[in-house]
């Protein structure tokens, strides 16, 4: 299965739209992540997948590609994560994004608890720029997420919170509904 999820990069001062693409297939079980990525972002493998066996999702055991496009820009830091579990989620059907318009962004802990990023005003620029609406972005990054203006911020401290909002089995109570 596929899917795919929007994100965001920072080079220098600009922001940019990052497509993460994630697709789980039939084969011997393998992780790769392709599209540039710096060794951070490759260390996402580890992050992403103790980060769902710990919250009690379901790893696919197949084969999972994980593309970062545009590929011919080098995808730099620990932003991808979030991205990349929400894209592993939606392809396995363990989780449906409800809307189109949204982008996240943000570093795991092995528990599921979001950590702040570098850069996050280019990046919530450049999503402003892209036709964004909606970004999910940790919780200590959203008041400068807000300084795009027009973008509707949710501030993300854990995964599990995110996933029972986009689920709608929880209401962003536990989230600061921010429009700037």
């Amino acid at each position: 299965m596929f899917a795919r999820i929007n994100s965001l990069g920072v080079y220098a001062l600009n922001g940019f739209s990052v497509s993460v693409e994630a697709d789980i297939s039939g084969g011997l079980p393998q992780f790769t992540i392709v599209g540039l990525p710096d060794s951070a972002v490759r260390e996402a493998t580890d992050r992403v997948r103790s980060a769902l066996k710990n919250l009690s999702f379901v790893w696919p055991v197949s084969r999972i590609t994980v593309n970062l496009a545009p590929a011919h820009v080098k995808k730099i830091g620990t932003l991808y994560d979030l991205p990349i579990l929400v894209g592993l989620l939606a392809a396995g059907g363990q989780l449906r994004l409800r809307e189109e318009s949204c982008a996240f962004l943000g570093e795991l802990s092995l528990s599921g608890a979001l950590r702040s990023v570098s850069g996050m005003l280019p990046m919530a620029v450049a999503a402003r720029r892209a036709g964004i609406e909606t970004l999910y972005v940790p919780a200590d990054a959203a008041p400068e997420a807000t300084l795009a203006k027009g973008l509707t911020v949710y501030p993300v401290a854990h995964v599990s919170e995110l996933v029972a909002h986009l689920k709608g089995e929880a209401p962003p109570v536990s989230y600061t509904h921010l429009r700037a």
